[in-house]
């Protein structure tokens, strides 16, 4: 099991807001499409591994898409297919660590707005937490034999080797 996928799901061990999710499932996953993480709300024939695989791919080929827009923006993308009351809304997720992406898949939802309200809620706290269970995991009082080395003390090292 990966590391990333181990704070992915404490984070939604300590997160309170998937209580609110209805008629949907929820699934984070890396580029390649493994999910690292699922929830649905109501029993299905939801198969993470599947959605995963298919998640990715939509996300990629989205991606090609979106480079045939003309113009040059900073705006984060999300992909976002939807009635009023269904839909598939993913969004990517950065920072130290590999992309990844977050999915909501939903049915029968008198307010997708306020359940999208939610996700965003994840988007902008996941990253974070990841980011501080991943950085937090090296032991800053660690001491690394030659971190600091300079050549010239490896030439010294090695000299009587080199015969």
């Amino acid at each position: 099991m990966d590391n990333i996928e181990v704070v992915i799901q404490e984070f939604f061990r300590e997160y309170s807001g998937l209580d609110s999710l209805v008629n949907s499932g929820l699934i984070v996953c890396r580029q390649d499409g493994i999910p690292l993480y699922s929830f649905k709300s109501v029993e299905t024939d939801f198969d993470s591994d599947t959605a995963g695989a298919l998640i990715a791919g939509v996300w990629q080929a989205s991606s090609v898409l979106s480079q045939f827009i003309p113009e040059e923006t900073q705006d984060e993308f999300r992909f976002n297919y939807a009635t009023s009351s269904k839909g598939i809304y993913i969004t990517k997720l950065s920072g130290y660590f590999d992309d990844i992406y977050l999915s909501l898949i939903y049915f029968d939802v008198d307010n997708p707005a306020k359940l999208k309200a939610r996700i965003r809620s994840i988007e902008s706290k996941l990253p974070e937490f990841i980011e501080a269970h991943l950085l937090g995991d090296s032991d800053p009082n660690e001491v690394f034999l030659f971190d600091d080395i300079s050549d010239n003390e490896v030439d010294d090292l090695f000299a009587g080797v080199l015969g």
